[in-house]
């Protein structure tokens, strides 16, 4: 299956919001900002599955906007926590919406929750961000971070191919080791992501390294790494963390993400590293930790993970 996810006249992505699809921000009220994204084949995972990670850009730029732009001192600001649940099928194609409300504040921090309903109206995912005021200098102004125009079917004016369905008696491990060797598709989303994946054993089952070369337009307005895309590149780790300990012929989904931004990485073009490891492996979930470290080591990003399986 081929489908055109992209404008006819679009090319390489720019930033994270038209890179993931994402358009039609809004100011509904004062604390509340509303954002669409349209999904396609380009967010898909290698099941061609629509999971946490492809909502996480949306969830986390929309997690920061009512702060700065409703706060009380109009001041730019990073997420120090994001805290996402998803549940159930979003379809590949759909076209999400998100809403976000500043719950409380002061000068220095807020708290906004992020629900995100699918067109049909559905709530697919759920969570709160922290939002942290800074006072660092940006390279745009942050009230014209982008999004404002209608959401766009993504980057690249190519059509993407949905990788081929898992046959049914792969163990999950197989599954990520194939990807691991090339012999089968990471999928477009880590494509998009530059990503690539490996499986390390460890004592309470499979964990993964994934890593990934940055690219400038995973940045955001302080010339770093756009925290939704921190969040994107450490959730998928962490669904092929899922996938490497699902026996032969099980589903499974990203359900839980509880991530801690501790550093946000350059956008030049080096590696950050995700080492998941598996703290409990269950029949229906398994749980996960994960770090992300620059290619020097220093520590980015802490997470915690659970995956629910059928």
């Amino acid at each position: 299956m081929v489908v055109d996810t992209g404008r006819p006249d679009a090319g390489a992505p720019d930033d994270p919001v038209g890179a993931f699809g994402i358009g039609n921000v809004t100011l509904v009220a004062p604390g509340v900002v509303a954002a669409d994204q349209q999904l396609g084949p380009r967010f898909a995972d290698h099941r061609g599955r629509i999971d946490l990670p492809a909502l996480a850009v949306l969830f986390d730029h929309l997690g920061g906007l009512p702060f700065f732009r409703s706060g009380p001192t109009g001041s730019p600001c990073v997420q120090a926590r994001l805290s996402i649940a998803t549940q159930g099928q979003v379809s590949v194609g759909d076209r999400v919406t998100g809403t976000a409300e500043l719950l409380m504040h002061d000068d220095g921090f807020g708290t906004t929750r992020v629900d995100i309903v699918t067109s049909a109206g559905r709530l697919c995912c759920s969570g709160t961000a922290r939002n942290v005021a800074v006072g660092r200098s940006f390279d745009v102004n942050p009230a014209d971070i982008g999004g404002e125009g209608s959401a766009p079917g993504g980057p690249g004016a190519q059509a993407v191919a949905l990788p081929p369905a898992i046959e049914s008696h792969l163990t999950g491990r197989e599954i990520v080791e194939q990807i691991a060797a090339g012999a089968r598709s990471a999928g477009p989303l880590t494509e998009l992501l530059n990503g690539r994946v490996e499986v390390v054993d460890h004592d309470n089952g499979t964990g993964v390294r994934f890593v990934v070369t940055t690219e400038r337009w995973m940045g955001n307005v302080f010339g770093t790494m756009h925290g939704g895309v921190i969040g994107a590149i450490v959730a998928q780790a962490c669904s092929f963390a899922g996938q490497a300990n699902a026996s032969a012929g099980r589903d499974y989904q990203l359900a839980d993400l509880a991530a801690a931004f501790l550093r946000s990485p350059a956008v030049d073009g080096g590696d950050v590293v995700v080492e998941v490891v598996p703290v409990k492996v269950g029949r229906r979930i398994a749980s996960f930790e994960a770090a992300m470290r620059a290619d020097d080591g220093v520590l980015l990003c802490r997470a915690e993970a659970d995956t629910h399986y059928r």
